[in-house]
C-alpha cells in the first residue's frame, strides 16, 4: 500500500493506483483547515465518477474526510453519466479520466454534466 501525505496530485494519484493494480492511501489531507479539513465536493465527486467507471473498487473515507484509503477495481467502461460540482470544470475530471478511458474492457461513453469554466 501506498502512503501518500495531502491532496496535491489527487486525481493523478488515484489514475496511477488503478492502473497499477496497487491500493493508495492518503493521509492528511487539509488536516489544518479549520473551516473545512478534508476531502473538497470535487474531488469526493472524483472518486464516485471513478467507482462508477470500475467493478470492485472500494473507498473508505475516515469520518473528516482527511484521510483516504482507495483499493482499485478493474476498468469496466459502459455508458456513464456524471454531474460534476460547480467548484471545478468538466476539464478537471476529463484530466483524469482521458488517462483511464483506453484501458476498460468495453468502450467508455463518458456524459459530464456541469460547468465548463470554473473560477
Amino acid at each position: 500500500m501506498k502512503f501518500e501525505d495531502g491532496a496535491v496530485q489527487f486525481r493523478q494519484r488515484v489514475v496511477v493506483s488503478i492502473l497499477s493494480h496497487r491500493p493508495l492511501l492518503i493521509r492528511n489531507i487539509r488536516p489544518d483547515d479549520l473551516e473545512s479539513p478534508g476531502l473538497r465536493e470535487h474531488e469526493a465527486s472524483f472518486l464516485r465518477l471513478i467507482d462508477k467507471m470500475t467493478n470492485g473498487s472500494t473507498v473508505e473515507i475516515n469520518a473528516t474526510g482527511t484521510q483516504i484509503r482507495f483499493k482499485p477495481g478493474v476498468l469496466v467502461g459502459g455508458d456513464i453519466e456524471h454531474n460534476c460540482p460547480t467548484s471545478k470544470s468538466v476539464g478537471w475530471f476529463l484530466e483524469g479520466i482521458l488517462a483511464l478511458a483506453p484501458f476498460g474492457k468495453g468502450a467508455l461513453h463518458l456524459t459530464l454534466e456541469g460547468t465548463t469554466d470554473s473560477l
